[in-house]
């Protein structure tokens, strides 16, 4: 497992994360390690893993009746 940083809004459901926040007030989780690889390659230019999370949601959100 290997640790990200993610912002409040990113946190949803019930999701492991570390109690302490960060200078930016973000958390840190607990990903297997291929995840920051797979939010990567779906990011874009500048986005954070944070980002891509969030952007993935709303798509999904969209598409749900």
């Amino acid at each position: 497992m290997i640790r990200i940083s993610l912002t409040a809004a990113a946190l949803l459901g019930s999701v492991g994360f570390e109690s302490e926040v960060d200078a930016k007030g973000e958390r840190s989780v607990w990903v297997d390690p291929r995840a920051p690889d797979k939010l990567t390659a779906m990011g874009g230019p500048g986005e954070s893993y944070s980002d891509v999370i969030l952007r993935l949601v709303e798509m999904e959100a969209v598409q749900r009746p």
